[in-house]
């Protein structure tokens, strides 16, 4: 039998989210409950292997008013997955699995890495990371504040 946990937090339409295994301590997100998973804007994505095992070495974008800011991450790969784009085409995606934190909370989801510089916000966080941690409100924004992080994590 499934144990279910109930949500511990409500979230906006748009949230602070930090990603600390890649070194990023906030980014803006748009909550999308009708995308299943979560997207994360990278560019110059390269798929390599290091002791044995994939990795995947990306830039990710930061700035929303300076696009020349950004963030060089490396991940271990942990899948390849076909996912349709909100255009309606499917796209092959490299997944990676790292913890997310919201306000005070922290978790681990997969964030698959794409071409979003068309889009308002570098993020989307789809419903299957939210599930059984997050209600989402979507009448208001922010309502988690900024990501609370240790001194020790950047």
């Amino acid at each position: 039998m499934k144990l279910h946990r109930e949500p511990n937090m409500i979230i906006g339409a748009c949230e602070w989210v930090a990603l600390p295994e890649l070194g990023i301590a906030r980014l803006r997100a748009r909550t999308d409950t009708g995308a299943k998973s979560c997207a994360l804007h990278a560019s110059q994505i390269e798929r390599f292997r290091q002791d044995g095992g994939d990795r995947v070495q990306f830039r990710v974008h930061t700035g929303h008013t300076r696009p020349d800011q950004w963030q060089l991450c490396q991940a271990d790969l942990s899948d390849v997955r076909q996912v349709r784009s909100s255009s309606g085409e499917n796209e092959e995606r490299y997944t990676i699995r790292t913890d997310l934190i919201i306000g005070h909370n922290r978790w681990s989801v997969d964030i698959t890495l794409t071409n979003r510089e068309k889009m308002r916000y570098r993020m989307l966080l789809g419903r299957i990371a939210m599930k059984d941690h997050a209600l989402v409100y979507p009448a208001r924004t922010f309502l988690q504040g900024k990501p609370r992080l240790d001194s020790e994590e950047f």
